[in-house]
């Protein structure tokens, strides 16, 4: 989610650059709502769990795209997918361009082979790829999702907070388990925001075992909600929108709350921004142990831990953030 998240932008760029470009835009069709809509812009859902199975089903997805004659295909992801449907692309003739994840440095990063400082920012990564088609390509700082907020959002967001009160998003989980702070934590970040009779707290999150333990969250606090099964995805990133800060890990939801233009607070353990990951517009607020507090950050580039000396770094680097540097973090945008 948060490649794709990352992705919107620069899709969005280019387009207002590149008046006369036409886009199809290939993804899971559950992400169709992080794109402005456009007369040039058209959204592919690609079905990888039916239809689009395997390598018959790509198959089949190529066949149903080819029609279209693309003047270029460009694979922003470069998985095993995409490579295998690009590879049908390119034995038909089209023009094929493939991203350069910078998959070696990153690990040389983390290993400490060459020197420590920031590697090119996956969104840097997507430009040079569509420059490299014949693009403009140059990245805009307001190329946030147009989103308007419908009724029930207002309704929802006015049942939450007075005129008064702050709304605070707080979205505790991440795809690893080495990217979250931890529940503990989590609880007493809640607990000392809503003490602050000004401040509202929405919890967000995905997935019935998410929303269990959210729920149970929520209900053990005054001014405290979860969202999650309560609204469509679209709905959420409405809601996203309203909030007046967004506290969430190194995860798809610290860039969707980025993509609609809201402030976020960012927590970074194992993981570190220099690896090219850190939300579009929102670098100001990340909350992390310095480098030279804690040689070993980087110990992964995504979230997953290979060996116990990995594990044992993210654990170091998550009981090193304090509920104190989230909260002055937070205190910073006021």
């Amino acid at each position: 989610m948060g490649d794709v998240a990352l992705t919107a932008p620069v899709i969005h760029s280019v387009m207002d650059q590149n008046p006369q470009l036409e886009v199809t835009f290939l993804s899971r069709g559950f992400f169709e709502p992080l794109f402005n809509q456009s007369k040039n812009f058209s959204f592919r859902s690609a079905d990888l769990k039916g239809r689009h199975k395997g390598v018959k089903g790509l198959r089949k997805l190529y066949n149903e795209l080819k029609v279209e004659k693309f003047d270029a295909v460009i694979d922003l992801h470069d998985v095993l997918r995409t490579k295998i449907l690009r590879t049908f692309f390119r034995l038909a003739g089209f023009p094929v361009y493939v991203i350069d994840k910078g998959r070696k440095e990153k690990q040389q990063l983390i290993a400490g082979k060459i020197p420590f400082k920031a590697l090119k920012h996956t969104q840097q990564r997507y430009l040079d790829v569509l420059r490299e088609a014949g693009l403009s390509a140059e990245l805009k700082k307001d190329a946030f999702l147009n989103i308007e907020v419908n009724s029930k959002i207002e309704v929802f967001k006015n049942g939450l907070t007075s005129q008064h009160q702050k709304l605070i998003g707080i979205a505790p989980f991440a795809a690893h388990e080495s990217k979250e702070l931890g529940l503990s934590k989590i609880r007493t970040l809640i607990q000392l925001l809503t003490n602050e009779q000004e401040n509202s707290v929405v919890l967000f999150g995905g997935g019935e075992k998410e929303q269990k333990l959210l729920e149970e969250l929520a209900n053990q606090y005054p001014n405290c909600q979860s969202v999650v099964g309560k609204l469509k995805f679209a709905e959420e990133l409405m809601l996203m929108s309203k909030l007046d800060v967004m506290v969430a890990m190194d995860s798809g939801n610290m860039h969707l709350a980025s993509l609609v233009n809201t402030k976020v607070v960012s927590i970074w353990g194992a993981t570190h921004p220099y690896l090219g990951f850190s939300p579009y517009n929102n670098e100001a607020y990340m909350v992390q142990v310095p480098k030279e507090d804690l040689p070993c950050r980087p110990c992964t580039v995504y979230g997953k831990l290979k060996t116990e000396a990995d594990q044992q770094c993210a654990q170091k680097a998550m009981e090193g953030i304090s509920i104190e540097m989230i909260l002055k973090a937070i205190g910073q945008l006021e």
